[in-house]
């Protein structure tokens, strides 16, 4: 039985240029993201009164991580000009592209658009705990503590999440390139698989980061439906009748 539906080369050319492009524009974008938060944390104002240093170091690096690899991916899975992909529509991900086993573009694609962008994330991260704590002890060069905390706290929990599935799939084929080009090439499959799990557990990763709209969220669905009781009173005297209403 196939487990693609619908089982067309064309299908599966779709699916892993999308597949692939969304994914690694994530990793791009936390690697962009970890490296930029050093700046907001130690340099909040160098962006603020300068437009030009604001595109530059923010547009810019964001447009290239958008632009990148669905250029890329466009060339080495759509196009595929060095190759002829052979897809097994009884995997789930239609097997793995021919450029796979392509030397050159195979370790390009793992150095530059994997193994680049997890190694920025993992010294980012660690540096930025570093900078902060040494500020932190530091009587010179103090920094608001409580107000970047959160913020630092976010960037980890976030960019954790990443590592998490993604050095999997790094240190598979950092092995299979370097050492043992069999190792675990038969889970592979199952390995690219678990990195398309990131974006169905990143909003509940980053909801986790927000306890305040995490409170609004809970309030507004546990909130109790208030049962209205009104009363009449009439006043023979003057003719008036009053109203009231109490919330129960």
């Amino acid at each position: 039985m196939e487990i693609v539906w619908p089982a067309s080369d064309a299908y599966c050319v779709w699916w892993t240029w999308f597949e692939f492009s969304i994914n690694t524009i994530g990793l791009f974008l936390m690697a962009w993201i970890s490296i930029e938060r050093h700046v907001l944390v130690f340099q909040p104002r160098a962006m603020q009164h300068k437009p030009w240093k604001k595109w530059i170091f923010h547009f810019v690096p964001i447009i290239l991580c958008l632009i990148w690899t669905p250029i890329f991916y466009f060339v080495v899975v759509v196009i595929s000009p060095h190759c002829t992909n052979v897809w097994d529509f009884n995997l789930v991900n239609c097997g793995i592209p021919c450029y796979f086993t392509a030397n050159f573009l195979g370790q390009f694609d793992f150095i530059f658009n994997i193994a680049v962008p997890i190694t920025i994330i993992i010294l980012a991260n660690l540096t930025l705990i570093i900078r902060v704590t040494y500020q932190k002890t530091s009587r010179n060069r103090a920094i608001n503590w409580r107000r970047h905390r959160k913020m630092v706290l976010q960037l980890w929990i976030i960019s954790s999440l990443y590592m998490a599935f993604w050095l999997p799939l790094a240190i598979t084929q950092l092995t299979q390139i370097t050492v043992m080009p069999s190792f675990m090439i038969n889970e592979l499959e199952t390995i690219l698989f678990v990195v398309y799990l990131i974006p169905l557990f990143l909003p509940m990763v980053c909801l986790s980061t927000l306890p305040n709209l995490i409170k609004k969220i809970v309030n507004t669905i546990a909130k109790p439906n208030l049962n209205v009781i009104g009363t009449i009173t009439f006043n023979r005297g003057i003719g008036q009748i009053a109203i009231n209403t109490i919330d129960q």
